[in-house]
């Protein structure tokens, strides 16, 4: 059983995974048996990750809706690898041997929904959104004698839909605080005044500003990790498409998410209580990359883009190359699996 990394798998159909079996070491666990909510009848997307051992550092999307948490006792007595099966095909999971030995397997479901759509919405929207949801169906197995899988504490992505605008990523008091020593207290259209002077490049000297702007419209997870090796256990290519570096200061370890379109009426972000991604490690260079992948509809290939970004501090020689233009639809989508 690998330790070492999460595998994620991406369907297009959650009915497939509700119906469907975990073969552990050569033990079959129906799914079946686990509430999946009324996605067991209903198709959504579904993000599926798994995690040997009690590294489960990346759970579900802040504000997702929890549907259900159980845990089983998986007795293995042949050994072998993990794997999915959604009736129509197999998806491993990992090929290396489960040890013989009785394991604790959790397995939770929330359901992530773009923050924007929380909340009330009107009728003709309500089709957008559920295209939007995303079914977050995790896996956990563990020895039985190993500390509760309950015990591991889990940091949230932010995930939402972003469009030309993009989002910023700031500690909003200190980035205000050198807004208003340069161009002045009062109501102000930062992107306006982004291209027509030099504060945008001040920010970003500053160490004061992520800016990911141009995007296609779309719904994009975004995780911040406190070391480069996390990557490991988020969703993610080898190779992303598109990266952007940054300088962050040292001192802002858990800075705010904002959508782009705040920057029309700044500082009015600053009343809002936006949700916060943990950027720790040491550095002051911050990486920005958007791997473009896709829900895999089997028989077809890839299916629906899923976005997913990730930040993380490296030390490294200091670039500032912004990401301005992320264009999903201008690079090929690939399944992470």
């Amino acid at each position: 059983m690998n330790l070492k990394k999460a595998q994620y798998v991406t369907v297009n159909d959650s009915r497939l995974i509700a119906n469907g079996s975990l073969n552990v070491g050569g033990e079959l666990v129906p799914l079946s048996n686990f509430d999946f909510g009324i996605y067991g009848d209903v198709q959504r997307k579904v993000l599926v990750s798994w995690c040997g051992g009690a590294k489960v550092n990346y759970g579900s999307a802040v504000s997702s809706s929890f549907i259900s948490r159980r845990e089983v006792v998986v007795d293995v007595v042949g050994g072998g690898g993990v794997s999915l099966d959604i009736g129509v095909e197999k998806l491993i999971l990992d090929s290396s041997p489960v040890s013989v030995g009785k394991y604790r397997l959790c397995i939770e479901v929330n359901l992530d929904v773009p923050l924007k759509t929380i909340g009330e919405v009107p009728e003709h929207v309500k089709p957008l959104v559920q295209y939007s949801e995303v079914l977050n169906v995790v896996f956990s197995l563990d020895f039985c004698a190993s500390p509760l899988l309950n015990e591991v504490s889990r940091k949230r992505p932010v995930y939402d839909g972003y469009g030309q605008l993009g989002f910023f990523i700031a500690d909003l008091q200190k980035m205000n605080d050198y807004v208003v020593s340069r161009l002045g207290p009062g109501k102000i259209n930062l992107k306006n005044a982004f291209c027509e002077t030099e504060i945008a490049n001040e920010l970003f000297e500053e160490g004061l500003l992520i800016l990911v702007w141009g995007m296609t419209p779309w719904q994009y997870y975004i995780y911040g990790l406190d070391e480069v090796a996390d990557a490991k256990y988020v969703p993610g290519l080898i190779r992303p498409q598109f990266e952007g570096k940054y300088r962050l200061r040292s001192d802002i370890t858990e800075p705010s998410v904002v959508p782009g379109e705040f920057l029309l009426n700044w500082p009015e972000c600053m009343l809002v209580d936006f949700p916060k991604i943990s950027l720790g490690g040491s550095g002051e260079t911050v990486s920005v990359e958007v791997s473009v992948m896709g829900f895999y509809i089997p028989g077809i290939g890839v299916g629906p883009r899923l976005a997913v970004i990730t930040a993380s501090r490296q030390e490294s020689e200091m670039v500032i190359d912004p990401l301005l233009r992320v264009d999903i639809e201008s690079v090929e989508p690939e399944l992470g699996f």
